[in-house]
C-alpha cells in the first residue's frame, strides 16, 4: 500500500510540475508577442518630403486655379511635405502642405498604422483620403478626393513617394 501512494505522490508531483511548466511557457510566448508587438509599431514622426504628381477635374482645394476637367484634365506639380508631429502607438496626427511658385496651402491630418508589421498607412484630411504603405524611410502613397459632383466640384488623384529628412 505504501508503494501505491508513493506513486501516486510522485505522479501528483509529475503533473503539478509539468502544468507550472506549460504555464510558464504560456507566459513566456504571451510576453514576447505583446514585447514583439509593442515594438513593431514604427516611430513615423517628423517631416516626410517630395513632390506631388497629380491630376486634377475643378478647382479643388489644393489647386484653386485649375481649369482642367474630366474630358481634359489639369496636370499639376507642387512641393509637399508630410509633417508627422505626434504619435501616440498607432495613430499619428500632423499637417500637409503643398507649394509652388504661385501659392501654399495646408490642411490637418490623422492618420493610422496597419497591416503586416504596422506598415499601411490611412490618413484623413479635411477633404480626401491617403493611402500608402512604409519602407523605411519611404512613403509610397496615393490620394484621393472624389467630389466632382459635390461642394467643390472638383476631383483629384496624386501617387507619389515621400523621404523621411531624419
Amino acid at each position: 500500500m505504501k508503494a501505491s501512494s508513493a506513486v501516486d505522490g510522485k505522479a501528483r508531483v509529475n503533473a503539478s510540475r509539468a502544468k507550472a511548466a506549460g504555464f510558464g511557457a504560456a507566459a513566456l510566448v504571451l510576453s514576447s508577442a505583446l514585447a514583439f508587438a509593442a515594438d513593431d509599431i514604427p516611430d513615423i514622426k517628423g517631416p516626410w518630403t517630395g513632390k506631388s504628381f497629380t491630376i486634377v477635374a475643378g478647382a479643388a482645394p489644393h489647386w484653386p486655379n485649375n481649369a482642367g476637367t474630366f474630358a481634359n484634365p489639369g496636370l499639376g506639380e507642387k512641393d509637399l511635405v508630410i509633417a508627422i508631429t505626434h504619435q501616440e502607438g498607432r495613430r499619428f496626427w500632423g499637417t500637409t502642405s503643398l507649394s509652388d511658385d504661385h501659392d501654399r496651402s495646408e490642411e490637418p491630418f490623422i492618420g493610422e498604422l496597419y497591416g503586416p508589421g504596422n506598415r499601411k498607412v490611412m490618413i484623413a484630411h479635411t477633404v480626401g483620403v491617403i493611402e500608402g504603405e512604409i519602407d523605411g524611410d519611404v512613403l509610397s502613397f496615393c490620394f484621393a478626393q472624389a467630389d466632382g459632383r459635390g461642394p467643390t466640384k472638383s476631383s483629384v488623384v496624386s501617387c507619389t513617394e515621400v523621404h523621411r529628412s531624419r
